[in-house]
Formats: structure tokens, C-alpha cells, sequence
């Protein structure tokens, strides 16, 4: 009896997986993109872990936008598809285009963001608003970015216009038919509801502008990774390690933290770190392996603090962990073993 209910529950996970992907062939594929205006297609291995976590994000964005056309292609089962049409990783996603053009999506494989790149690449590279419908354009996108250009700004603008071509697939770009004083590009961070402006000195030499930009669209509690972790530890800056085995728990430490972030961004570093892939890391900042925890480095003279007490992981309580630290409360972590408490509720 136990066997044929399991038999049962495991049917019904493999039918719902099957329905949150709709697989095309190779024909069905080349009909689907010519019949529509826009499709947007998932190439996956769905054996690999990666093609596992995108899934329920998929089947989300299915429901959010039935208007949209969304399919998939099982690159395990259809090697020689793939390779025709140039995949070289799983999953990559492609929004293409009817007459099969495509643009890449490069950001978090996550809902929102996905249904965010879809939206933005209906807009045109470059919009213009005027002081009525620039307070609307501010918050169409997670972040965008206006210029105010003068007549004496003409190189500017090009520049302008050709990093918004370079990054249409992330931000939303426009131009004002108005200038304000002392600026020249406005920036609003809508995801972390933080905005930057600059003056035309600010932007004027080779790369200042996509150094703006890039400064603007970095989130202020980001993820460390293997690319990224060398520009943390360069900073000066302390770092707060977030630890955790799961995105969910990652995405709540940043939506309760981030006002603390705003707090002490002069001074402090504040990322999530993958508990799984960096077990090694975990262990060196005095924490256990595949468990959500927090610590604090400073990669100056190399002093670890890893949290220990009993209260459970909030924007209050790290706060009174920094201040501790500060006040020379909390003695630096010299490889002892700490009695951690377990902290899987966050």
C-alpha cells in the first residue's frame, strides 16, 4: 500500500514538472517563432540542478503573462537542436524575435526579473519623456536612467545612446526634452530605492559614464560569487557574509537588511553567499557547513566575528552585533569552536 501511494506522489511531481515546461521539437520550434511576434525560450538539461531551480520560476511566469508565448527545450533529449541553434550552456533563455533574432537574458534566473526583460524589450532603446511622463518613466523598470543634454552635450549623448543599446536587455534608458541644473544623467535604483545623479564633469572623461552606470544598477546587498569576491575584498570596506543553502533565504536577509545596508554602506560590506558552494568559506569564517549563518570580516588585518548568540538573524539584531564589534565587545574569532546556534528559521 505504502508503495503504490508513493508510486502515486511521484507520478503526480513528474506530471507537474512536465507541465511547467512546454517542450518543442525542432519543427515546432521554427513554427512557433515564426507565427509570433515574440517568444520567449528556455534551453535546459533538465537533469542539471540549475534547470531545476529555474522551474517553478517558469511555470510562475506562465501564469503572470498568458499573453506571452513561453516553451522550452529539453537540450538532453534534443542535443542536435541545441547545438544548431548555438547553445552552449543550460539553461540559456532567449526572447526572440519573428524573424529570428534574439536577445539573451543575462540577470537573476528569478520570476520578476525575467517578466521585467521581457517588458523592457517592448519599449523602444531609447525613450523620451518630458516633465509629465518622466515621473512615470522613474518607475517602469527596476532601475533606469534619463539624460538631461544641452546643446554643448552632443558627445555625451552618443555615448549615452550607445551604452543604452549595449544594456537594453537590463535597464531602461531616456532622454528628457527639458535639462536640469548641474546635471547631466539621473539614475533610480527602484529595487533598492536609491538614485544617484551626475554632472556633466562627473561623466565627461573616456568610461566615466558606464562607470556611473554600473555604480547605480549594483545591488547594495549583492551576491558573492567567484567573478565578483576580489572587488570586495579590494574595497577596504568590511564585509558581512550572509550564509545560506537556499535562495529564499537569501532574497529575505536582503529585503529585511537593506535599510541597515543604506545605513553603513560607507563602511560595511553586505553579501549573500552560497552555504553549499562555499562550505570552505563558511568553515573559515567561523561558521558551520550548510547552515545559515553570519559573520563579519575585516579584510584589513583579517579579524573574523561570527555571530553566535541565541537571537534569531534580523536587521536588529546584526545591528547590535556590529555595534558590539565596534565597541570592542566581541573578541575576534581565533579558530576556537563556538557553540553556534542554528539559524534555519530566517
Amino acid at each position: 500500500m505504502r508503495e503504490a501511494i508513493w508510486t502515486l506522489y511521484t507520478l503526480a511531481v513528474l506530471l507537474q514538472r512536465v507541465l511547467a515546461w512546454e517542450h518543442l521539437e525542432g519543427k515546432e520550434l521554427e513554427t512557433t517563432l515564426g507565427a509570433r511576434d515574440r517568444t520567449l525560450v528556455a534551453f535546459c538539461h533538465f537533469s542539471r540542478e540549475h534547470t531545476q531551480a529555474l522551474e517553478p520560476e517558469w511555470a510562475a511566469l506562465q501564469k503572470q503573462n498568458q499573453e506571452d508565448v513561453y516553451v522550452s527545450i529539453d537540450c538532453s533529449q534534443d542535443a542536435k537542436l541545441c547545438q544548431k541553434y548555438n547553445v552552449r550552456s543550460c539553461p540559456t533563455i532567449r526572447l526572440y524575435k519573428q524573424d529570428g533574432s534574439y536577445t539573451s537574458y543575462r540577470g537573476p534566473r528569478k520570476t520578476q526579473p525575467i517578466k521585467s526583460f521581457v517588458q523592457r524589450q517592448s519599449r523602444p532603446v531609447v525613450s523620451y519623456v518630458n516633465d509629465q511622463s518622466m515621473p512615470s518613466f522613474q518607475t517602469s523598470d527596476d532601475i533606469t536612467f534619463i539624460g538631461h543634454f544641452g546643446p554643448s552635450e552632443k558627445q555625451i549623448k552618443e555615448d549615452f545612446t550607445k551604452l543604452a543599446k549595449q544594456y537594453h536587455d537590463r535597464f531602461s534608458f531616456a532622454i528628457a526634452d527639458y535639462t536640469l541644473p548641474k546635471v547631466l544623467v539621473e539614475c533610480f535604483n527602484n529595487v533598492d530605492e536609491t538614485s544617484l545623479s551626475a554632472a556633466s564633469n562627473d561623466v565627461a572623461s573616456p568610461g566615466a559614464l558606464q562607470d556611473f552606470i554600473f555604480s547605480c544598477s549594483t545591488p547594495l546587498i549583492p551576491e558573492m560569487t567567484r567573478r565578483n569576491e576580489m572587488d570586495f575584498f579590494q574595497s577596504g570596506k568590511s564585509i558581512v557574509y550572509f550564509f545560506a543553502h537556499s535562495q529564499q533565504k537569501k532574497d529575505a536577509f536582503v529585503s529585511d537588511i537593506r535599510p541597515l545596508a543604506k545605513k553603513y554602506y560607507e563602511y560595511l560590506h553586505f553579501v549573500t553567499i552560497d552555504a553549499k558552494e562555499y562550505a570552505d568559506a563558511a568553515k573559515l569564517m567561523g561558521l558551520k557547513e550548510g547552515r545559515t549563518g553570519l559573520s563579519v570580516q575585516n579584510p584589513n588585518n583579517g579579524d573574523v566575528f561570527p555571530y553566535a548568540r541565541k537571537e534569531t538573524i534580523s536587521a536588529a539584531v546584526v545591528e547590535a552585533f556590529l555595534v558590539d564589534i565596534i565597541q570592542g565587545k566581541v573578541k575576534p574569532w581565533r579558530g576556537e569552536e563556538l557553540h553556534q546556534q542554528g539559524h534555519d528559521e530566517l
